[in-house]
């Protein structure tokens, strides 16, 4: 069997296939031009979490009066934020590095270009081996005409940002936007989305977009769907025209531009990249060249972090011979991290009420004893179900949902029915527990519902 492999990226794709391949016995050696880590590790997952985290620790010292807590808050030290937020990003990309060593796996510092099969140069050193993995990742999406205008931010620069704005407006209702407004607003920042389609979360369940406005609302960050951004001006602030539903003129000084992420492939010799700059792969991760795969985000599939981990192990499997089950789109779950947190896994009840007939079922948090405990009002669990009880779809609002969801991933992996999902105990009282109303409810009434 051949033992050599160069990895061409070092994100969540990248290490990990790493890490597989030097335990299976590859002599491993993995090009990075930028920082141990990737996007995920250093602009994106870890800082963004880390942020979100301060976030909603702001929002409970702000609500701990209604609870009967005296305390005032008196600001924050936004310098202490970045450094706390830095700190984690330092602590996981050192786990990436120490894990390189232990493994005995060469890092080559510089840009890759691809010659062929087999084929890597960089800085003019030509790098041989028996196999390739491309997982170079994407980089943000901005709107034409408006990269260049100082002021304009992408994801990363806004997690890098030294000082607050007073005043932001985020293009773009989906995850990333969604989660810097919670950020920024939690800093007292004056926040406005505009999304191009008509409801805030348009990639979602519509009741999750349902729980993503209410929760805005509540933040009093104004948002405005079924509206685009048609014109930046930089005059002494930021002044942003939108059209559509809304039409009307802001002055603000800064612009997060969120709409999104594309693959970006490594320079190559042979065609690699499609035109809209995807890599394609097959089911095992392999490019139309035999020993070259693409997995994470250059290859289009799914841009997340956990997707890129599933889509190594797929990869180097298929290297070492063994069959593997592939990689499905629709069995990744995926997670918002603001309050409450919102995940899924599985198909929205649009797209699966147009390949099946479908049964739903749901459960307000509110109703459940840890909902009522705590004074959680927004949230539920849904379910939805084929006539025969296969479960194709599980969405969740509540805290700590980007946890919860995990019941709902291995409830589907294991072909489980909505009725044997209801059947399991719950631990009580806990926010799991709507996710068994919800499953309950998809054939009959649970216990616990109204009737309504």
């Amino acid at each position: 069997m051949s033992k050599e492999l160069t990895v061409i990226g070092s994100g969540p794709g990248g290490y990990v296939a790493a890490v597989l391949a030097s335990k299976k016995g590859f002599d491993v050696t993995v090009i990075e031009k930028s920082t141990i880590g990737g996007v995920c590790t250093n602009h994106g997952c870890i800082p963004s979490k880390a942020l979100l985290s301060t976030a909603e620790k702001i929002d409970s010292i702000k609500g701990a009066r209604r609870e009967g807590i005296q305390v005032q808050f008196d600001g924050v030290d936004f310098q202490k934020v970045m450094s706390k937020k830095e700190r984690a990003v330092k602590v996981s990309r050192k786990a990436i590095e120490s894990l390189f060593e232990e493994n005995d796996i060469k890092v080559v510092e510089g840009e890759a270009e691809v010659l062929g099969e087999g084929k890597v140069k960089v800085d003019g050193e030509v790098i041989e081996s028996d196999h390739l993995i491309v997982a170079t990742g994407s980089e943000p999406i901005f709107l034409p005409g408006f990269k260049e205008i100082d002021g304009v931010l992408s994801s990363k620069e806004a997690l890098a940002l030294e000082d607050t704005p007073d005043s932001l407006l985020i293009i773009g209702g989906g995850y990333i936007g969604l989660e810097m407004a919670y950020v920024f607003s939690a800093l007292d920042v004056e926040v406005t989305i505009v999304e191009l389609l008509d409801r805030l979360l348009p990639n979602m369940d519509k009741d999750l977009s349902d729980v993503a406005e209410q929760m805005m609302k509540r933040k009093r960050v104004k948002f405005y769907t079924g509206s685009k951004v048609t014109d930046i001006e930089k005059n002494d602030a930021l002044k942003v025209e939108i059209e559509g539903e809304t039409e009307r003129t802001f002055e603000v000084e800064k612009v997060i531009c969120a709409v999104g992420r594309k693959p970006t492939p490594p320079n190559s010799e042979i065609e690699l990249a499609e035109e809209d700059g995807h890599i394609e792969v097959d089911e095992k991760m392999r490019t139309s060249f035999k020993d070259i795969y693409a997995i994470g985000d250059v290859n289009g599939k799914s841009m997340l972090a956990h997707s890129a981990f599933k889509q190594a192990e797929i990869a180097v499997k298929d290297m070492l011979g063994e069959e593997t089950e592939g990689f499905e789109p629709e069995m990744v779950p995926a997670g918002i991290y603001t309050h409450p947190e919102m995940a899924s896994i599985g198909l929205t009840e649009s797209e699966a009420r147009e390949r099946y007939d479908i049964k739903v079922g749901k459960y307000p948090i509110s109703a459940t004893g840890r909902g009522s405990s705590t004074g959680e009002r927004m949230g539920l669990a849904k379910v939805i179900a084929r006539d025969d009880g296969k479960m194709i779809g599980v969405h969740l609002a509540c805290p700590g949902a980007t946890d919860i969801i995990m019941e709902a991933v291995a409830a589907m992996e294991m072909d489980m029915t909505a009725e044997e999902l209801g059947g399991l105990i719950h631990p009580h009282p806990t926010y799991s527990e709507a996710i068994k109303e919800a499953a309950e409810n998809v054939f009959g009434e649970s216990v616990h519902s109204s009737g309504d």
